[in-house]
């Protein structure tokens, strides 16, 4: 088993966390960050698993120390632990927005599919139906109708050999595939 060798820099900040009197922890919601403050590394390490278990993207939170001059350390997330800490809250906490985390994904993807797909067809066979019918169609309804949140409709059209027109309203329509 290798060790990866840690930067002389690396092991100095660590040396600075303990003495560190305020810890934040940190993640990015809807593009804006969500921060709190804490006075002990279990507390913010607590607060970051809930922000991890309420959190709806791929995003972790963090936890930073912060030194009396104000410096953010990152505190990684095996620091100050060891093989008896798995028992803590703390670890506990993680543990379980970690495995919460991984439960909600495969349960979101399902559900996409499933609207994306209604009685067997592909995403393109949804779009050519929908071009093909006498109805015109917007960009808007087709995105919708496949849960692509940007379709190129053209390049499918000329793909399948079929020729895209599009009416002054903006409403869509294509002749019958060759």
């Amino acid at each position: 088993m290798t060790t990866k060798k840690i930067h002389p820099a690396d092991v100095a900040d660590l040396a600075l966390i303990p003495a560190c009197k305020k810890l934040i922890a940190t993640i990015l919601k809807n593009n804006k960050p969500q921060t709190t403050e804490h006075d002990s590394l279990a507390a913010a390490r607590i607060e970051a698993a809930r922000l991890n278990a309420t959190a709806n993207n791929s995003r972790k939170a963090l936890v930073y120390a912060i030194t009396a001059e104000g410096r953010a350390i990152l505190v990684p997330a095996l620091y100050g632990r060891t093989p008896a800490d798995a028992g803590s809250e703390a670890a506990k906490a993680d543990d379980k927005a970690r495995d919460a985390a991984k439960a909600a994904k495969p349960a979101k993807k399902a559900k996409a599919a499933k609207k994306a797909k209604p009685e067997g067809k592909s995403k393109v066979e949804i779009v050519i139906a929908m071009l093909l019918r006498k109805k015109p169609v917007t960009r808007a309804d087709i995105a919708e109708a496949v849960a692509w949140p940007s379709i190129n409709i053209k390049a499918i059209c000329t793909r399948k050999g079929m020729k895209l027109k599009q009416a002054a309203d903006g409403t869509l329509s294509a002749s019958a595939p060759k």
